[in-house]
């Protein structure tokens, strides 16, 4: 047989070559681009493509606990258990000051709190979303909702009436049920009666009327730089107690 002639390999044409060049440009471009805006921008791309179909599916919100008088509720490392709603003329161990020539009485809830975490724990914390015992608010009276009061340094008499727990949408007082003893400590492990009251005025509330309890739940952080130690935060409704009020301590 006779030599064959080796065919030339073909020479890339200027277009080619045009070609080349882009896919090299586009490949280090990419490399260029940080990781989080490219995976933000792929999400993006995702979102847009899922919306196309009817968005994202929303998990349902779970519903909140109903608990009854006598069950336990455990959240944010507290055991809270209310005991009973009661109207009172005589203040005892509330550590509160009603008017009585006014007509002012105490609306008080005794429960008993259980500390769960390993260190002592106040039972005030004093912001509108509170993550303890004074968390727990009252929302509806008399099948009425409760408007939560704020405290509002620009109105003496408001200041006042928040600062002395007067009317059921300001914070509670919280005293121990035994001694009297405000704001107590909640010791680890230990159970502790208390009392959850507010003052209030004249036909406010009525024995017998139905009342709606919120309380508290949160979430456990550990800080890192500016806060140190554990923390409570997040506060949320946890669980909800309807029940009625009684004339007297149960």
């Amino acid at each position: 047989m006779g030599d064959r002639d080796t065919p030339a390999t073909p020479t890339p044409t200027s277009g080619t070559d045009a070609r080349a060049k882009v896919l090299g440009w586009a490949r280090r471009s990419i490399d260029l681009i940080p990781t989080p805006w490219l995976l933000g921008g792929l999400a993006a791309v995702a979102l847009a493509t899922t919306a196309g179909f009817g968005g994202l599916a929303t998990a349902p919100a779970e519903p909140t606990p109903q608990i009854e008088i006598g069950e336990p509720f455990a959240a944010a490392d507290l055991t809270m258990t209310v005991l009973g709603v009661s109207l009172v003329d005589e203040p005892g161990y509330a550590a509160l000051y009603p008017d009585q020539e006014a007509g002012e009485r105490i609306l008080a809830i005794e429960a008993e709190v259980v500390n769960t975490y390993r260190e002592p724990r106040p039972s005030v914390d004093g912001s509108v979303l509170s993550p303890v015992v004074d968390g727990i608010r009252i929302t509806s009276l008399g099948g009425a909702a409760v408007e939560t009061v704020e405290f509002d340094a620009s109105d003496d008499e408001a200041a006042a009436d928040y600062s002395s727990h007067r009317g059921v949408g300001t914070p509670p007082a919280i005293s121990r049920a035994d001694d009297g003893t405000g704001s107590p400590m909640l010791q680890p492990d230990v159970p502790t009666r208390v009392l959850i009251a507010w003052i209030v005025a004249d036909g406010e509330v009525e024995p017998g009327e139905e009342i709606t309890l919120t309380l508290p739940d949160s979430t456990r952080y550990t800080g890192t730089s500016v806060v140190d130690g554990d923390y409570w935060w997040d506060v949320e409704v946890g669980a909800t107690v309807t029940t009625t009020v009684e004339e007297t301590m149960p």
